[in-house]
This record gives C-alpha cells, structure tokens and sequence, in this order.
C-alpha cells in the first residue's frame, strides 16, 4: 500500500524538487510540500497522511523534540522522518525515543531516501549511513555506558552479535564472520532478545540508540 507523505521543509525548490522525485518512486500516492506549520497541523487534522518529513532547517532541535512528541500523541500512526544536520547520538537517540520512525543526515543520498521509504513500508524503522555509523561507534567505543532495565548483563559474544545485527548483518552473515553455526548465531540472538525485552531486530537497534550497553 502507498503512502501519503508531508514534507514540511524549505527552501520552496528543494522541497518541490524532491516531491518529484519521490513521486516517481513505487511507495509513494500522494505528496504535499507545506513550509507553514498551521497548514501542517490542518493537513494532519484530516487524517489522509500517514508519512510526516521534516528538518533542521524548519526549527531548532529542542523544538523538533517537542514538536514530534506532540504530533506523535495526536497522531499515534503517522510515520516522522526527520532530516538531520549531521545530530550526535545522544540527539538520535532522543529523536527515537520521542517518536521519530526514521533519521536521515542533509548528507544522504536520493537512493539512500528511497531505501528508508522502502523500510517504512515494512514496518521498520530507519536509520542512514552515518548515523549508523556513529552508532556502531558508539556502542562499540562506550565504556561509559551503563545498561538500564536488562535482567541480565549481555555475555561478550551476544554483546559482538548485537554489535553486528546493528550493522545490519543476517544470522548467515553473522555465522559466517564468526566461524559458528547459524543455530549458535539464533540462540544467542534469542537470548540477547530476552534480555532486552525486545521482539526483534528493529527492536535491538532501537535499544542500542535509546540505552547504553557496556561491553
């Protein structure tokens, strides 16, 4: 099913332009390109959109966490996309946990956009390259970081396998990587799963942007 998407952005020729683009793309029904928040809030009030972009150039960082929030709670299915300028992860992080579904950086590629659309489409959440990458770094690098809420601390393979399913790696990729079966790869996967609470492996990303992990 195709979505109806806002963009919310300016200049008035970028924000156009890329409502072309997108329109061309296989995910996309209906695009309406708005730079004033009360028509924002009007073309939300009826209900037909279920795709919300916007970015930096739009507000400051605290008012995007106030304004996701808000718009999250009158509108519990809408989808936010929100382009970033180059926010640390600590900021991303943030953006998740108040609602966002999915991150893009102004550096992203047109491609890179189309495989976030694709995402959403499936139900999962977003993140682009370098995001991801400072994540990665992130849980990598943190020896600062504290758990919160695991019932039991992560063993150091299930903490690598984490590392890797955040990389985006398949349980094949991950077997192959580490020289263990694919059965070993699954019951370390379900058991990182418990200990997180989470369902699956949209859920273990979130869980690295939004908590910290020690190694």
């Amino acid at each position: 099913m195709k979505s109806n998407l806002i963009i919310f952005d300016q200049p008035a020729i970028y924000a156009e332009g890329l409502s072309k683009l997108l329109s061309q793309t296989q995910f996309i029904e209906h695009i309406q390109v708005c730079s004033c928040p009360v028509n924002l809030q009007e073309y939300l009030k009826t209900g037909g959109f279920d795709l919300l972009m916007f970015s930096s150039n739009m507000m400051m960082l605290s008012e995007i966490y106030q304004v996701t929030e808000e718009m999250k709670q009158n509108n519990p299915n809408l989808k936010i996309i929100i382009i970033g300028n180059d926010y640390d992860v600590t900021s991303i992080r943030k953006l998740f946990n108040k609602g966002i579904t999915a991150y893009l950086d102004k550096r992203s590629s047109f491609d890179e956009f189309t495989d976030c659309l694709q995402a959403l489409a499936t139900g999962e959440i977003f993140l682009c390259s370098q995001a991801k990458e400072k994540m990665i770094s992130f849980v990598s690098n943190g020896r600062n970081f504290e758990a919160v809420q695991v019932k039991d601390s992560l063993t150091k393979r299930e903490t690598e396998i984490l590392k890797l399913i955040c990389e985006g790696l398949s349980s094949k990729d991950i077997s192959i990587k580490l020289f263990i079966s694919i059965n070993t790869v699954e019951t370390h996967r379900k058991k990182i799963l418990t200990k997180l609470n989470v369902r699956n492996s949209v859920g273990i990303v979130k869980y690295a942007l939004e908590n910290n992990i020690i190694e």
